[in-house]
């Protein structure tokens, strides 16, 4: 959720209410022709907050409402394969294997860095404000608390065209012994976040109960955004280990109202995004150059 001092509450969790008929969904997904685990796959439900995201062996397991019907689309997708779609029927199959086709990779280019680059930062790297975003994330299989496939990504308009050498978000409330995220890079179309950008899974962890900033280094992954480009930029939760006696928030700050600056959220991996007047504290360092 987000909050503010003027009392402006901004829910970020959909609280989902399991009734009796709720269904538990398991499975493994695996990568095709090999059978190795695809480590932290997402697996989610077209256009609603359910779903979840593998273990570090392919394993999953959620709990479907009610409210989702047997017809309704899964997608099971990972960084560098091909996503799976089928149906909630089909996914009900017991102790069933996914597998993910790898996807295609034409020969990388090597790239040779533009001779004129300035270092710069793209993004808010202050960690005051008056919003705060966060959420009570437990990895347990109720729909209701179950926040593992949940992203926030901060919208950012590419002036001059660059290299991304680390992305960094700054953390304000961290009650886990151990967090790991994956870091994430879409294109914007309408204002929302659609295709990624990556053909690499970058994921990272912060340690037990860190906060301050956490830093990825981007630089082996030889990105690059064109200028003109809009782009979303920031994180999904894979996989949290509780403290039993700390408050299980995670969470940032971020400067409310807004006006040139948005926020995008989702509940799980397949969620419709909600977009937001908030600027968070997350930012690229960047090389620029002009063309």
């Amino acid at each position: 959720m987000f909050r503010c001092t003027f009392s402006l509450l901004f829910l970020l969790c959909l609280s989902c209410t399991l009734s009796a008929q709720a269904q538990l969904l398991a499975g493994r997904v695996v990568a095709e022709g090999s059978g190795v685990p695809v480590a932290f796959a997402t697996i989610g439900v077209k256009g609603k907050p359910v779903g979840t995201t593998a273990d570090a062996s392919g394993s999953f397991s959620f709990q479907a409402p009610a409210t989702v019907s047997a017809t309704d689309s899964v997608i099971i997708s990972c960084i560098g394969y091909r996503a799976l779609r089928l149906t909630i029927a089909a996914l009900s199959k017991p102790a069933a294997v996914w597998p993910l086709q790898p996807a295609k990779q034409a020969l990388q280019e090597v790239q040779v860095r533009h001779r004129q680059v300035t270092p710069a930062i793209i993004g808010r790297n202050s960690k005051g404000g008056t919003a705060r975003w966060s959420t009570s994330i437990r990895d347990v299989t109720s729909v209701a608390s179950d926040e593992r496939g949940w992203e926030v990504s901060t919208i950012l308009p590419i002036r001059q065209s660059c290299y991304l050498d680390a992305f960094s978000v700054y953390i304000e409330q961290n009650g886990f012994q151990r967090i790991r995220l994956r870091f994430t890079l879409y294109a914007v179309e309408g204002g929302k976040p659609t295709k990624s950008l990556l053909t690499n899974d970058i994921q990272f962890t912060i340690p037990s109960q860190q906060t301050g900033w956490s830093s990825v280094d981007l630089s082996p992954y030889n990105l690059h955004l064109p200028k003109g480009q809009t782009v979303a930029v920031g994180v999904q939760w894979l996989q949290g280990e509780k403290l039993p006696e700390a408050t299980q928030a995670f969470g940032g700050p971020g400067a409310f109202p807004s006006v040139a600056h948005r926020v995008a959220v989702r509940n799980k991996s397949e969620d419709e995004w909600r977009v937001l007047p908030i600027n968070v504290s997350m930012y690229l360092n960047v090389q620029q150059y002009k063309e």
